[in-house]
């Protein structure tokens, strides 16, 4: 690696995807010469490419929200979905306009 100190600079304004800090994320050019974005507050990074940004660190970050209870069953909203269908069983029986 050379001696060469990487300049980083933060981006006003800028929002992390991850943490959602505002004013967190710098932005510099890495050994291969691609823009890298950078949080100081979670770690998270991507690479700036012309598709869009690309990240670094795949890894989602754990939450409550996102992690299994451990010997409860699953809740209602997590079981499968089925689809119902509420149809009228008598159309015209409330109908007065005949």
């Amino acid at each position: 690696m050379s001696d060469a100190k990487i300049k980083k600079r933060f981006i006003a304004g800028a929002v992390c995807p991850r943490c959602s800090e505002m004013d967190k994320l710098t932005m510099y050019l890495d050994a291969q010469q691609q823009q890298v974005r950078e949080c100081v507050r979670c770690g998270y990074q991507d690479v700036m490419t012309d598709s869009g940004p690309r990240k670094i660190n795949a890894e989602e970050i754990t939450t409550r929200v996102n992690q299994p209870r451990i010997g409860e069953t699953p809740l209602a909203h997590e079981d499968e979905i089925q689809v119902v269908s509420i149809i009228d069983p008598n159309p015209g029986a409330q109908r007065r306009d005949h």
